[in-house]
């Protein structure tokens, strides 16, 4: 994995739509609400924001979410259905989850990570409005 792969899949909150997801909490919310959804639709959940630019296999999902080499279809359908419907109540325009046929899975939603500003760029604007205070002044 390269550091921009590490960078991408490497997140504490994503928002998509009305949607929260905070990992360090392990929760989801839409508009503030609590969503529950089964620790496995979780996972499922996180795998696919993680990797939301690319198509996801269904052997991809049995390694990493499952942790087994086979998983039967109908666990995987159930699991991707589940999830659909946990996220679909809310009227997003198109496919959430899109099934690629014979290939796997995608997410289809808009994601900001982490969508608060960095450390950096606070102290950057702090210092900048300091300075810029400081010259007022005198």
């Amino acid at each position: 994995m390269s550091l921009s792969d590490k960078e991408n899949t490497d997140f504490t909150f994503a928002v998509f739509g009305h949607y929260a997801l905070n990992k360090r909490k392990r929760s989801l919310t839409f508009c503030g609400e609590r969503v529950k959804v089964e620790p496995l639709i979780y996972d499922l959940l996180v795998y696919f924001i993680q990797h939301r630019d690319r198509v996801i296999s269904r052997d991809e999902l049995c390694r990493e979410i499952w942790q087994q080499e086979f998983v039967d279809n109908n666990a995987i359908n159930r699991a991707v259905s589940e999830l659909r419907r946990s996220i679909s109540k809310h009227k997003f325009e198109g496919e959430v989850i899109r099934t690629h046929y014979k290939k796997g899975y995608s997410f289809n939603l808009e994601v900001q990570l982490d969508p608060r500003p960095s450390l950096l760029k606070w102290l950057s604007k702090f210092f900048s409005q300091t300075l810029l205070n400081k010259g007022k002044l005198t």
